[in-house]
């Protein structure tokens, strides 16, 4: 389903990912685990064709993803993959309920399932009383649980998360990965998360560390 060949990528001369190959199958929920600097966010960004590897191939569904214009790319990203940034990136100008729904438009996928869909995850991450508030009225763990939301909303093929739990509570962390790991589950959906909590990992099914540029089968945490 995505496939990462040989992936290199280096900033100002230094190596960041030294030949990276990772294959991620339908309905997979992979977790990345790794010291910081190891690569992992850098990695998620060449996986969601956010950033573009000095040399390697990423391929989604069988294509080079070098190949997509950025077009077609925004395409794809509104309508089967799912990306929940470290930094969350909701927009400022968007109440929460616009931001939860921006995919699903832009996606053209809105209507009365998909509001039903959100709504009930809304309520299961208790943001019931926010939808007309705007980000910057928001706590840190309530813009990460907008974001999980809006990453999910149009029930992607895959969803790619970076430190998902980072900004919740231990309670709130518990349900937010019981809801990924139903989602993973009932809809077959292929998640990725980077993340630095070996409770966390572990709701996945894989756990891949990454090591100096490098997957590793040394535990590093």
């Amino acid at each position: 389903m995505i496939k990462v060949q040989g992936v290199e990528k280096s900033y100002n001369d230094e190596k960041v990912l030294k030949g990276v190959s990772l294959e991620i199958g339908q309905g997979e929920f992979v977790s990345i685990m790794g010291e910081s600097g190891s690569g992992k966010s850098t990695l998620l960004s060449i996986l969601g064709g956010f950033l573009t590897p000095d040399s390697g191939e990423v391929t989604w569904w069988g294509e080079d993803i070098s190949t997509f214009n950025e077009t077609r790319l925004a395409t794809l990203r509104s309508t089967e993959v799912g990306f929940v940034f470290q930094s969350f990136r909701l927009i400022p100008t968007l109440t929460v309920q616009d931001n939860l729904f921006l995919p699903a438009t832009l996606g053209k996928r809105m209507s009365k399932e998909t509001r039903e869909y959100v709504a009930g995850l809304v309520e299961e991450l208790h943001l019931e009383g926010l939808l007309n508030k705007y980000p910057t009225q928001l706590s840190g763990g309530q813009c990460q649980r907008v974001a999980i939301i809006r990453a999910l909303a149009y029930k992607p093929s895959f969803v790619i998360l970076d430190e998902p739990t980072g900004a919740l509570d231990s309670r709130m962390e518990e349900r937010v990965m019981n809801l990924l790991s139903r989602v993973n589950r009932v809809h077959g959906t292929a998640i990725v998360q980077v993340t630095h909590s070996k409770k966390v990992a572990e709701y996945g099914n894989r756990i891949v560390y990454l090591k100096d540029g490098e997957i590793t089968d040394e535990t590093v945490f």
